[in-house]
C-alpha cells in the first residue's frame, strides 16, 4: 500500500501529463516545457503552469480582453479550468488509495 506521499507524488505526476495533453498547442511550448511539477518550501509538489518557459501561459486560459484581439473570443478561455475539473475522478482514486499500481502505470501509459 502506498503511503500519502507516494500518493500525492503520482496525483501530481497524473495532473502534470494530463494538462500537457489539455494545454493549447499552438507552438507545443506550453505543452512541452511549460507545464511542469515543482516543490514548494516544504516539499510538497505543485503543479507549474506558464512561468519562464512560457510567460504567456495566462493569457491562453483568460478572457482576451485587448483591444488589438477585435472583440474576438479566447477559443482556449478556460481551459486550465476544464481540464483540473476532467481530472477530479482519476485524482480521487489515486488519493483514495483505489486504484491499484497497475491500474495507474496503465492510465500513464495511456491504456485506459
Amino acid at each position: 500500500m502506498l503511503t500519502y506521499r507516494e500518493r500525492l507524488e503520482q496525483a501530481a505526476d497524473y495532473l502534470v501529463l494530463w494538462m500537457q495533453l489539455r494545454a493549447p498547442k499552438d507552438t507545443w511550448n506550453l505543452a512541452l516545457n511549460g507545464i511542469r511539477k515543482a516543490y514548494d518550501e516544504f516539499g510538497n509538489p505543485q503543479i507549474v503552469i506558464g512561468g519562464e518557459l512560457a510567460p504567456y501561459a495566462v493569457y491562453t486560459n483568460e478572457k482576451w480582453l485587448s483591444p488589438a484581439w477585435g472583440g474576438a473570443q479566447n477559443p482556449n478561455e478556460g481551459w486550465v479550468q476544464r481540464a483540473v475539473q476532467d481530472a477530479v475522478p482519476i485524482l480521487t482514486a489515486i488519493m483514495s488509495g483505489i486504484i491499484t499500481q497497475e491500474e495507474y502505470t496503465a492510465i500513464m501509459n495511456g491504456v485506459l
